[in-house]
């Protein structure tokens, strides 16, 4: 089991962020409008979540990326509507890594500025200057600027443009988070801190990878035990469904599904600060491949468990999957990452902020080629 692996003080956050994510707990469609983000917000940010990755005196970060990773999953179980993987995460890691100012990063970590990160049209990448035209805001609610890079080079500079009212911004596939799209550049670009090495950008990937790979598995357990809750209870034909053998396979994949991605990304999380870049890298693709299909698998299992119910708006079961659907395709899917994999194993080079783009679906066995 996981928590056999985490020391005590993370399983006190652990449980601290149990509590705390359940008051900003999406329960049906309806909830995501009445949920006040802000006091949302200012909680992670009294408890010290949304400083985690900002660096102290030494240049380590205040918090591990297995912290990181706890956060993510708790928010992604309660379904929160609250933008910490693209800012507290993605986003100040990206400042970090440039050595932006630190008043910036202590605005960030007090919850007073958010930042989003501009993603490519297809979401596989962090968008250049050149690119802004199709950026995508990912995870944006909030946010006043965007970060994406000056260029595709060897040693690009961070940039930050305005969001303001240029980007469309709405919810995402998944109702829980905000995008915001890009028809036209913005103005008033500024470059922050020093050139990002491609070391840097394998950090930050091999991070990113493992937190929306974490906030997957979040969503994947809490999804599994409130179906395992609801076959314990439904009746169906005079008999709890619970007991049918049928429902007793179904679920019990979809757990191993679920503690075979969670054990991926603990390893990818505690691999991001303490392996190599390249080694933290393998591993973050290594969780996101499997998660990226597991994470379907269990959402698809629990909507079949439910039944009826289980199509309607007003269940929550559709915002599992929706959630689920925009993190395996959030910097790559389980294809992409897989050939990730195979060019790390075969030592090619490392990751740059555009990967080659793949036509194909992904199994567990691996990518299947298909006709684009």
């Amino acid at each position: 089991m996981v928590l056999a692996l985490l020391n005590d003080e993370q399983q006190m956050l652990r449980e601290m962020m149990s509590s705390l994510a359940g008051s900003v707990s999406a329960g049906n469609p309806r909830d995501i409008g009445e949920i006040d983000r802000g006091k949302g917000w200012g909680a992670l940010a009294d408890a010290g979540m949304l400083g985690l990755r900002v660096r102290d005196g030494s240049g380590a970060p205040t918090g591990s990326g297995v912290d990181a990773m706890i956060v993510a999953e708790a928010l992604g179980g309660a379904l929160a509507p609250l933008p910490y993987l693209g800012s507290a995460v993605l986003a100040t890691e990206l400042l970090a890594l440039a050595g932006a100012p630190p008043g910036l990063l202590q605005r960030a970590a007090d919850g007073a500025e958010r930042h989003a990160v501009l993603l490519t049209a297809d979401l596989s990448g962090i968008a250049t200057v050149a690119g802004l035209g199709q950026a995508i805001a990912f995870d944006c609610w909030g946010a006043a600027h965007a970060l994406a890079l000056s260029d595709g080079g060897p040693a690009p500079r961070l940039v930050r443009v305005p969001l303001g009212d240029t980007a469309g911004r709405g919810p995402a596939a998944d109702l829980t988070r905000e995008i915001a799209r890009f028809t036209t550049a913005p103005a008033g670009a500024e470059e922050i801190g020093r050139p990002l090495e491609a070391a840097d950008l394998d950090r930050w990937r091999a991070l990113a990878l493992t937190v929306i790979s974490a906030d997957a598995v979040g969503a994947m357990r809490a999804a599994l035990d409130g179906v395992v809750a609801y076959s314990k209870e439904r009746v169906a034909y005079g008999t709890l469904i619970g007991s049918f053998q049928a429902i007793q396979h179904m679920c019990a994949d979809a757990l191993v599904h679920c503690e075979a991605a969670s054990a991926c990304v603990s390893y990818a999380a505690w691999a991001a600060d303490e392996a190599a870049p390249d080694e933290a890298l393998l591993a973050a693709h290594t969780a996101k491949a499997y998660t990226a299909t597991a994470s379907l698998d269990v959402a698809e299992t629990v909507m079949q468990v439910y039944g009826g119910i289980g199509h309607t708006w007003e269940h929550v079961a559709h915002l599992y999957a929706r959630r689920v659907l925009l993190d395996r395709e959030v910097l790559g899917d389980a294809a992409h990452s897989l050939l990730r994999v195979a060019d790390l194993r075969l030592g090619e080079p490392s990751s740059s902020p555009h990967p080659p783009p793949f036509n194909g679906r992904a199994s567990l066995d691996g990518p299947r080629l298909e006709e684009s």
